[in-house]
Parts: C-alpha cells; sequence; structure tokens
C-alpha cells in the first residue's frame, strides 16, 4: 500500500486515485483534487519561464503586466549564476536574500525556500528572515511571556477531546471553522471540525460554543449553536473583556 500527505490530509494511492484515510471523518476536498491538478498541464509551469521585460532590460517597468519567454534548464542555470555573481561583486552576499516563505511541499526534503537557502550556502551564504509571516510577532514574544516557544505553545494546546470532557462553555473569538480546520502545515491526518459525522463538532456543539463571529459568516455546518454579531470597532476591546468575564 502506498500513501502520500499533502497539507490538506494523509490519502492512500490506488490506482490513478487518491482515497482519504478510512479513519478521517471529514477529508478535504481540496486534497482529494490534488492528484487532478498535478497532472493539469494547463494548470503547472512546465519548465523555467523568465519575464520578458527583464531580459530586455525594463528595470522592472513590466512587473504584473508583462509576458513570460520560456527557457530551457541550461539557460535558466546560466542567467540564475550570472545574476548571482553581479550581486555578489557588486554588493557581496548579503545583498541576496534568502527569503520567499511559503509552506510550499509538505515534506521537508521537498520544502522549496530550505532548498533554496541550501544553494545560496554554496556561494557563500545570503540575508535570511526569522519567523513567520502568520504570526510572527507571537513567535517573538511569546518565550518572553509564557516561557514557551511558539511551536512549544502549538505542541502543549488542549485537544478538543479534553475540552470536550471538562469545558463546560468555550468562547471562541473569530469563530471554530471548517475552512481553515481542513488545512495545517505539514499536513492534518484527522479532521474533527465540520459536518455532524465530526467528533470535534460534536463536542463543542454540546459544549454550546459561543462566538464572537457573524454567524452568517460561518459554514453551516459547523459548530455556532451560539453566536453573536461583533460590535463597532472601538468596542471591540470592552465586549471581548465583557464576554471573558461573563464566561
Amino acid at each position: 500500500m502506498k500513501y502520500t500527505a499533502a497539507h490538506w490530509g494523509a490519502y492512500r494511492i490506488e490506482g490513478d486515485a487518491l482515497r482519504p484515510l478510512d479513519d478521517d471523518p471529514r477529508p478535504s476536498r481540496i486534497g482529494r483534487g490534488w492528484l487532478s491538478a498535478a497532472r493539469d498541464r494547463n494548470s503547472r509551469i512546465l519548465a523555467p519561464m523568465v519575464r520578458e521585460g527583464w531580459l530586455d532590460g525594463d528595470g522592472g517597468k513590466g512587473r504584473g503586466r508583462d509576458g513570460y519567454r520560456e527557457m530551457t534548464w541550461d539557460e535558466a542555470y546560466a542567467l540564475v549564476a550570472r545574476e548571482i555573481r553581479c550581486v555578489r561583486k557588486a554588493h557581496g552576499n548579503q545583498a541576496i536574500f534568502g527569503g520567499s516563505y511559503g509552506w510550499a511541499s509538505a515534506g521537508r526534503f521537498h520544502h522549496a525556500q530550505s532548498q533554496m537557502r541550501r544553494f545560496l550556502n554554496l556561494v557563500g551564504g545570503f540575508t535570511a528572515s526569522h519567523e513567520t509571516y502568520s504570526h510572527a510577532a507571537a513567535e517573538v514574544l511569546f518565550p518572553h511571556i509564557l516561557g514557551l516557544s511558539n511551536r512549544g505553545m502549538f505542541d502543549a494546546m488542549t485537544s478538543l477531546s479534553l475540552v470536550g470532557k471538562h469545558c463546560d462553555l468555550l468562547l471562541a473569538f473569530g469563530g471554530i471553522s471548517e475552512r481553515t480546520a481542513q488545512v495545517a502545515s505539514s499536513g492534518v491526518t484527522r479532521h474533527d471540525i465540520g459536518g455532524p459525522e465530526c467528533p470535534g463538532t460534536n463536542r463543542l456543539q454540546r459544549l454550546g460554543c459561543r462566538s464572537e463571529w457573524p454567524i452568517h459568516r460561518q459554514p453551516r455546518t459547523g459548530p455556532h449553536p451560539r453566536g453573536r454579531r461583533p460590535p463597532p470597532r472601538h468596542g471591540r476591546f470592552g465586549e471581548s473583556l465583557g464576554l471573558a468575564t461573563a464566561a
């Protein structure tokens, strides 16, 4: 039996199809379409592409509206090598930014940023970025406030099974949405938020989950038996304190 994983879940490979794991109560439909999307030549870049204006030396004027010219891999290698030599000679390795943060592949070896940085280290180094754009401030502050790293805080989070067992009322700021619960960095193997067949949804509904979020924006299947529309912007902080105190 062969398996593969994506940010949307783990799947069993059966011939030309991907099948969700049997014990995943509500697999993401995005993941189920992953294989067909990977095979669609119209949705993939099959060869190196370089902006035509850059090749013509337009100084960036055509960005966002320019066309692209297909290159062979040997041509692309030569362009990249030439530009790296040019930047290093004129400004030093510190002028090379090894950024472009993103989730990319769910695997560590196939992680685009990691591979790019491994490559740039071979030519003398680069300027890097720290943390992520998703929660960079939290990643910096958590060790000073909680004594935990951001990763440590995630690993120590209370599971839904314990919340359902011991909590009388859950106050959720921002809601608990199936839309966002279907994906996580490096993959979700069991989706517990969604329809009535999901254990997480059932536990939260039994709690009487209350959410400071417009109900009509949440999926109909979401665990939101009670909710409230947020107040005007200037009153949200006070209302938040009041909700937390009442809870």
